[in-house]
């Protein structure tokens, strides 16, 4: 005989009242983007610090398009940033990204990290790291810095 599976009911209150949570929500983001969100107000916001929080280690931020949500950034960090670093960090990083997300809506605003030198690289490959390569650079570290 074949395979029963035994299926899960979920409350029909639970559910309506998960539906009007996403639907204000969505509501909210809409409100903000119909408003016309003054993206340039907000990079000028969370680049300085994205920069204060990376230190030294930020190479490029890029911009890219997605459906991540509204504003979308790939910080490219140099070699000597490594994964211990960004652990540390990590709580502070969300802070910020969800602070601005708080102010101006969900979805607002997302923020990937990936090391420049892969980004670089024609021989990796990840959706990130195309979305990196695809993007426009908005802020770059100076040249006698790199």
């Amino acid at each position: 005989m074949g395979k029963h599976k035994a299926y899960q009911t979920i409350n029909p209150v639970d559910l309506a009242r998960i539906s009007q949570e996403l639907i204000a929500k969505n509501k909210t983001a809409y409100k903000h983007l119909a408003a016309g969100i003054p993206i340039q107000q907000i990079l000028d916001e969370i680049i300085p610090q994205l920069l204060r929080l990376y230190k030294g280690h930020v190479v490029e931020i890029v911009q890219f398009e997605s459906d991540l949500s509204y504003i979308n950034l790939a910080v490219l960090f140099d070699d000597s940033y490594t994964k211990e670093m960004h652990q540390a960090k990590m709580g502070k990083i969300y802070k910020t990204i969800n602070s601005l997300n708080d102010k101006y809506g969900p979805a607002t605003i997302t923020v990937i990290n990936c090391c420049y030198r892969d980004v670089k690289d024609p021989q990796k490959n990840s959706s990130y790291i195309y979305k990196a390569c695809n993007g426009t650079v908005i802020w770059e570290k100076e040249k006698e810095e790199k």
